[in-house]
C-alpha cells in the first residue's frame, strides 16, 4: 500500500536518526576543538613554568655575580654616584671569573648594561662597548622591572665557544639596584631546550589520555542517545500508525485515504493537463452487506473479527501500490492509481468473488457475508475528487437498490 511520509527527513527533532548523526558530529568537532584548546592551554602553562623558573636561576646567577663582583663591576663617580662601569683591565680576569662561575649552570650567554644602554661585559666579547638603544625589554629593566622571555635560537654560541643550533633560551633582563636607583642590567641567556622535549613529551601524554577520556565520555553517551533515540522512532512510529490507520482493521483511517486520494487525484490532473500517460485513478465504495444483523446475531466482538477479516481478504487482492482505507463503520474505499473504469471494475468483480467465496471463522462458527461494491474512475471534466467519490458512492447505493451482493 502506498504510505504517506508524515514525518520529514530534513528535521533532525522528528527523524532521530539525524538527530544522532548530529549527536556524532557534534562529539567528533568537541573533541577535536577541546584536545587542541586544553593542548595549547597545556602548553602555554608549561612554557610559563618553564619561563618562570629559569627566571628565577637567571636572578639568583646575577645576584651571585653581583655580590662577588661588584668592585670590578661598578665604579664610583666625583658626584658620589654608582654607576656599572668595567675596566679594560679587569676583563681578562673577571671573564675567566664568570666563566668557571657559570659553568655548571645552563647558561649559554650573558650581558651587562650601563644606565645608558652600552654593554660593558659579554661573554661574546665582540659585544662590549656596543649600545643597545631600541630594545624595549632593556628599558623596561632600567625601569626596573624583571622581564624574560622565551625563544628559539637557530644559532648560539655558549660559554665555551662552541655553536649550538636550534636552542630554545629565555633571555631575562634583571635590573641592577645600588640605594634605590637602577644603573645598569644583566641579561642572562638559559639553555631549556631539553625541557621543549619534556613539555612536548608530557603535553603528548596529557592530551592522549584527556582525548581517551573524552572518546569514552561521547561513546557512553552515544549509546545512550542511541537507546533513546530508538525509544523515540518507537514511540514515533506508534503515533504514525495511530495517526494514519484505523486501529481495528490495519487499514488506513477515513482522513489518511482521502489525503491520498486527494494526491493521487492532483497527479491525475497534472498528466492530463501535460498529455501525458497513465493519468487514470480508480475508486471502489464497499459496503457489507446486513452488516447490522450480524453484530445483533452474533454480537459487537464478533462483528469486530469479521471487519478485520473482512478488510484482510480485500488487501490480499490489490496491488502493492494500491490502498485501502475504513470510509465508514462497515465501508471501505479502495484506490487505484493507474486503473480506468474497465480495469477498475475488473478488480471489484476479484475483490466480490474474494469476499464471499468461503465463510469467515468466529469463534468456531463460520458466517457467510456478501458486499456491495461500487466502482468509479476519473473521467474528464472532473472538477474534484468530490465528483469522483460521489459516483462511487451513488454506485454502491445502487448495488444495494439492485438486491446487494454485486458490482455496479
Amino acid at each position: 500500500m502506498k504510505q504517506l511520509r508524515i514525518f520529514p527527513k530534513s528535521s533532525s527533532i522528528r527523524n532521530p536518526d539525524s538527530l544522532l548523526r548530529l549527536f556524532v558530529i557534534i562529539a567528533l568537532v568537541s573533541t577535536f576543538v577541546i584536545t587542541i584548546a586544553a593542548g595549547l592551554v597545556f602548553v602555554e602553562v608549561l612554557q610559563r613554568h618553564v619561563i618562570r623558573n629559569a627566571e628565577e636561576d637567571a636572578i639568583k646567577v646575577s645576584s651571585a655575580l653581583l655580590a662577588t663582583d661588584r668592585a670590578r663591576l661598578t665604579a664610583r663617580q666625583a658626584d658620589g654616584s654608582v654607576k656599572v662601569a668595567v675596566a679594560s683591565a679587569d676583563l681578562p680576569e673577571m671573564d675567566r671569573h664568570f666563566r668557571k662561575f657559570l659553568s655548571p649552570f645552563d647558561i649559554v650567554k650573558i650581558k651587562i648594561y650601563s644606565a645608558d644602554s652600552t654593554i660593558v661585559y659579554s661573554t661574546e666579547a665582540s659585544l662590549i662597548g656596543k649600545v643597545d638603544n631600541h630594545n624595549s625589554r632593556l628599558d623596561h629593566a632600567l625601569e626596573g622591572l624583571f622581564d624574560s622571555k622565551l625563544e628559539r635560537k637557530e644559532e648560539v654560541k655558549d660559554l665555551a665557544s662552541e655553536m649550538k643550533f636550534n636552542v630554545d633560551v629565555v633571555e631575562t633582563y634583571i635590573p641592577i639596584w645600588d640605594n634605590g636607583q637602577v644603573i645598569g642590567s644583566f641579561e642572562v641567556y638559559i639553555d631549556v631546550t631539553e625541557y621543549r622535549h619534556d613539555t612536548a613529551n608530557t603535553a603528548s601524554l596529557a592530551l592522549g589520555a584527556l582525548a581517551g577520556i573524552l572518546v569514552v565520555v561521547f561513546g557512553i553517551s552515544y549509546f545512550l542517545v542511541r537507546k533513546g533515540t530508538r525509544e523515540i522512532k518507537e514511540i514515533q512510529e506508534v503515533l504514525k500508525k495511530q495517526t494514519m490507520t484505523d486501529a481495528l482493521t490495519g487499514t488506513f483511517n477515513k482522513g489518511q485515504i482521502e489525503l491520498l486520494a486527494c494526491k493521487e487525484f492532483a497527479r491525475c490532473v497534472r498528466r492530463n493537463e501535460k498529455g501525458l500517460g497513465d493519468a487514470d485513478l480508480g475508486f471502489i465504495m464497499i459496503d457489507i452487506d446486513r452488516f447490522k444483523e450480524v453484530n445483533d446475531n452474533y454480537g459487537h466482538l464478533a462483528g469486530d473479527v469479521l471487519l478485520q477479516q473482512f478488510a484482510a481478504r480485500i488487501a490480499r487482492s490489490l496491488r502493492n501500490y494500491d490502498s485501502i482505507g475504513r470510509f465508514g463503520g462497515e465501508e471501505f474505499l479502495v484506490m487505484l492509481p493507474g486503473s480506468d473504469l474497465e480495469q477498475t471494475r475488473a478488480v471489484a468483480q476479484k475483490i466480490w468473488s474474494l469476499l464471499r467465496e468461503e465463510p469467515y471463522l468466529v469463534d468456531g462458527r463460520e458466517i457467510d457475508l456478501t458486499a456491495s461494491l461500487g466502482a468509479a474512475a476519473v473521467k474528464e471534466g472532473d472538477a474534484d475528487l468530490l465528483h469522483v467519490l460521489k459516483r462511487a458512492d451513488q454506485r454502491l447505493y445502487a448495488a444495494k437498490s439492485a438486491g446487494r451482493d454485486r458490482v455496479v
